[in-house]
């Protein structure tokens, strides 16, 4: 009953404060927005939401308040319908953080929910923010696994870390992640009472959820505590960029983006999703890129690469030069994305097609060993029974990279079947040019990149060959393979979510 009572507390204060963020929002001060928002949310819950409380305000909001909570997902809906209606609204931050918060403490019951929201409020990690934050990704990572590596740029406290986790699934015999983050911020903190208080609210957990056999694996998992001249900062960058098409509407885009700031471990925090209409595309990326610099940015001791951009897109899209795409500056001019970023593509049907992910795995093995002996293979057709000779010679597990003999065009055409016969064998690296794939430059210019050096070092190579291109006054009139050279680049790995619209192997959704 005590843990019943202290949960029932905690609801009556969250769903008092959801309303009151909910009166700050300016779209819902007049009756017109509030029907605007039931019409929202009932679309998105799927379930009707009525306005109730003869037409005052805060009554009303209560009455939505109420619905939302008793809705699977209905906090969510209310969250994401109020960012639709007003994107820039201050309070969507502390709506998120209650949304979260609610969850986490049906995930969590106790009655001692009040003490601990206190206590997690006022604890820092780091007197420096960055740090702090840097500290918070890293205990974040190991308490899921490092299947979580980012948090949102939002969750910058260790009350909004322990939310962020709160829902996410325990590892097979492991701890529930948001367990196991607030034993490690217990070997954190240089408060024994209050380090002592986490490690017993944590042992009240699995007693209640008869997990004590499991507290073991706890142990040994802290990560040492940063020096504060020397935080633990981002080295590898990925931004996963995934365009992927609306059925109802091939002019408009779902464009979703994942971040990770490490690259021993893929667990990138999947960014919010936003459909954009095709002509938009350009300038959406930009500013992805933009928050990730500015971020970046921030730290005392920035990651010494480049941020590495990984454009996932449909087979109709491949050909779209999207690495010379335009950055914008703080003048009018604007330089393309090739002059500062590796840029590679990948497939949204592959990532998708789950039949060939293990062969997909097993290649890319074959890859990272950085043997001698790999090697590309070069498409010729020849003869009506061309691709199943293709698919014979490509079981060779030493071949890790493929050459189109043409650009991609049409799924009825060459290229397509022979990407097929590749992400069938689990070829990871595809190569072609954009323009023509038998060009004499295109040639050359390819076994220049593999003379002395591995298939590995290919997307750097590139990236090289297109500054290159840029150096020498990039321009049509001036024939340099750098311009139309593409790489199909895929780490297994490193898999972003399978989106909303589309499975082979199920069709459209």
């Amino acid at each position: 009953m005590g843990l019943i009572a202290g949960a029932r507390e905690a609801q009556l204060r969250i769903q008092q404060e959801l309303t009151d963020a909910l009166e700050q929002c300016q779209v819902l001060r007049s009756q017109d927005g509030r029907q605007l928002l039931t019409e929202v949310l009932s679309s998105a819950l799927d379930s009707p939401v009525s306005l109730h409380g003869d037409s005052q305000p805060r009554q009303q909001l209560v009455h939505v308040v109420l619905d939302c909570c008793g809705q699977t997902g209905g906090l969510h809906g209310l969250v994401d319908s109020i960012r639709l209606l007003e994107p820039r609204a201050p309070a969507l931050e502390e709506l998120t953080l209650l949304c979260g918060e609610w969850h986490a403490l049906r995930a969590l019951p106790t009655n001692e929910w009040a003490r601990l929201r206190e206590t997690l409020l006022t604890l820092c990690l780091s007197d420096d923010e960055a740090t702090e934050f840097a500290l918070l990704r890293k205990l974040v990572g190991i308490a899921t696994e490092h299947r979580v590596l980012e948090l949102p740029r939002s969750h910058r406290t260790v009350w909004a870390a322990f939310l962020h986790l709160a829902g996410a699934n325990a590892a097979a015999n492991s701890l529930p992640p948001a367990m196991i983050f607030l034993d490690c911020v217990a070997d954190q903190i240089d408060n024994d009472s209050i380090a002592t208080d986490l490690r017993r609210l944590v042992l009240t957990w699995a007693e209640q959820f008869e997990l004590t056999d499991r507290l073991d694996r706890v142990k040994g998992l802290a990560v040492p505590r940063p020096k504060t001249s020397e935080p633990g900062e981002p080295n590898s960058v990925y931004l996963v960029i995934q365009l992927d098409p609306v059925p109802a509407d091939p002019e408009r885009f779902l464009l979703s983006h994942w971040r990770q700031w490490d690259g021993e471990h893929w667990g990138a925090h999947h960014q919010a999703d936003a459909p954009v209409p095709r002509a938009a595309l350009e300038n959406e990326v930009d500013l992805l890129v933009r928050d990730v610099e500015i971020e970046l940015g921030a730290h005392k001791i920035p990651p010494a690469g480049a941020i590495n951009l990984e454009f996932v897109v449909p087979w109709e899209m491949l050909n779209t030069p999207v690495e010379f795409w335009k950055k914008s500056s703080m003048s009018h001019d604007t330089v393309p994305l090739a002059i500062d970023h590796p840029v590679v593509l990948r497939s949204l049907e592959r990532m998708r097609y789950r039949r060939d992910h293990l062969a997909w795995k097993q290649r890319w093995k074959s890859l990272t060993t950085q043997s001698a002996a790999n090697r590309l293979y070069q498409g010729a057709p020849s003869g009506d029974d061309y691709f199943t000779m293709l698919a014979t010679h490509l079981m060779d597990d030493q071949i890790v990279g493929f050459v189109l003999s043409e650009p991609p065009k049409d799924r009825d055409g060459t290229a397509w079947r022979e990407a097929s016969m590749a992400f069938r064998a689990g070829i990871p690296a595809i190569i072609w040019d954009r323009e023509d794939c038998s060009s004499k430059l295109f040639r050359e210019a390819l076994e220049r990149m593999l003379d002395g050096g591995s298939v590995t070092d290919l997307p750097q190579r590139i990236a090289e060959l297109r500054r290159d291109a840029l150096r020498q006054h990039f321009s049509k009139d001036i024939a340099h393979a750098g311009t139309s050279m593409a790489i199909l680049w895929e780490n297994p790995d490193r898999l972003p979510d399978s989106g909303l619209w589309f499975d082979p192997e199920k069709g459209t959704g």
